[in-house]
This record gives C-alpha cells, structure tokens and sequence, in this order.
C-alpha cells in the first residue's frame, strides 16, 4: 500500500482568507514569479524547425539552452515556437556535434526584465 497521498486527498483545514497576516504574506508573493533557469552557463545551439511538409524544408535558429536533465530541455530564443512543434537542437561535443529531438510541451515570453526588453521567448521541450 502507498503511502503517498495527491495533494488534493491532504485536508489542510478551515482558511481564514480575511486574517490580516495572511493577507499581508500574500500581498508580499503578488509579483513573484516560479523561475527555475539552471544556474549553469547557457550553451549556444542551433534549434531545427520544420518549414513545410517536406523533410528537407527546414529552418535553423540560434537558441541558448538553459536547462537540461535527463528528459526535458529549455529553450530561450527571440522567437516563439509552437507547441507541439517537433525540433532538432544541434550542439557542439567536443571536436563534433550532436543533435537532440523532442518535442515543444509549453512555451511562453521570458518574465524577468531582461528578458522582456530583448524580447526573448521560453520554450520547454520532451526530449525523444
């Protein structure tokens, strides 16, 4: 038997959204925004893009990755990708190169300022 629990089976209790404190603890997390960027240097990619039906119609784009574990990767790059886009991101290995598959999952405009003013665009990818 599990022991685990979602989150929505755990009573939390009664919530007193009118409570002064909680209402002032709220209005300090009102701008706060989930950033979860590696702390690692971003690598310089080419992203892949198909521009048509045809395999061999395809579109390269310098992107930097951000993030990257076993199965997922993140995107930043000056424009958007569509969800569900399947992309090719090609990096540099050593003396060669290496090509990653996966496929767009999310993708929004970059939150931090700095990100706004280059007009840089976030997109998450599954990797295959």
């Amino acid at each position: 038997m599990s022991h685990y629990k979602a989150r929505s089976d755990t009573p939390v209790g009664p919530v007193d959204w009118s409570d002064p404190h909680l209402r002032s603890l709220l209005e300090k997390t009102a701008d706060w925004r989930l950033d979860n960027r590696s702390s690692l240097p971003p690598q310089e990619v080419q992203v892949h893009i198909s521009s048509g039906w045809a395999t061999n119609n395809t579109v390269c784009k310098p992107a930097l990755v951000v993030v990257k574990d076993d199965g997922t990767m993140v995107l930043v790059t000056h424009f958007a990708i569509p969800q569900g886009e399947h992309v090719g991101v090609d990096s540099a290995r050593g003396e060669g190169r290496r090509i990653a598959w996966g496929k767009v999952i999310d993708g929004r405009e970059g939150h931090r300022t700095e990100d706004r003013e280059q007009h840089l665009f976030l997109s998450w990818l599954r990797l295959d």
